[in-house]
């Protein structure tokens, strides 16, 4: 029969419970990794805002229906905003317009350089 546990053993509960917890999160995030696979990797499409309009429309449908975070600055700072905060985050950034390409540039950010939105959405798209 074993002893119960004395003032030793109890003081190693807490490094084994962090390397349990370790171990679980490592193998979730591995998990969860392969499931989703290189191909996992968020596009974000940050389109100036004058560039993301269609006629009268505040924003082109088009923009509506693709599977991509869009955002549509109307001032440099909102460009550089948008464009770090999407790097950041690990997204595929592309970039439209002259506000969102020279945000890009003055943050150093490996962006798609698009020439309007139609080619935005293509690059988007692959």
């Amino acid at each position: 029969m074993r002893a119960a546990p004395g003032p030793r053993d109890l003081g190693a509960l807490p490094a084994a419970h962090r390397a349990l917890v370790g171990a679980l999160d490592a193998d979730h995030d591995a998990g969860a990794l392969g499931a989703r696979g290189a191909q996992s990797v968020r596009t974000a499409l940050v389109i100036d805002a004058a560039e993301g309009r269609h006629g009268r429309e505040l924003v082109d449908a088009r923009l509506r229906d693709v599977d991509a975070d869009v955002r549509l600055p109307r001032t440099s700072t909102e460009a550089r905003t948008n464009v770090r905060y999407f790097d950041a985050l690990g997204y595929h950034v592309v970039v439209a317009g002259r506000r969102a390409s020279a945000a890009a540039e003055a943050t150093g950010v490996e962006a798609v350089h698009a020439n309007g939105s139609p080619q935005a959405l293509e690059a988007a798209a692959r």
